[in-house]
């Protein structure tokens, strides 16, 4: 594991994309997060990429969180940015 420096600017830059991650997955499936441990076990299972924070969970975590996205989608609960 290498360890990069970053400057203030780019560390503070970095903890805001991941916050922002992170509320869009709580946003889209706030059932499944809380019943992986919530936000903060979310965050430990994250592992950065070039679009962010990716969580790394099983394909059945990942089908819940579609689950619960499609239902609210479905419902009108989750917007879309329309």
């Amino acid at each position: 594991m290498t360890s990069e420096e970053l400057t203030v600017a780019e560390a503070l830059q970095r903890a805001e994309q991941i916050d922002r991650n992170l509320d869009a997955f709580d946003e889209t499936a706030p059932q499944t997060v809380a019943a992986m441990g919530g936000r903060d076990a979310l965050a430990r299972s994250c592992e950065m990429t070039c679009i962010g924070p990716i969580p790394r969970i099983d394909a059945d975590e990942w089908q819940a969180m579609s689950d619960e996205y499609e239902a609210g989608r479905q419902h009108g609960s989750v917007n879309r940015g329309q």
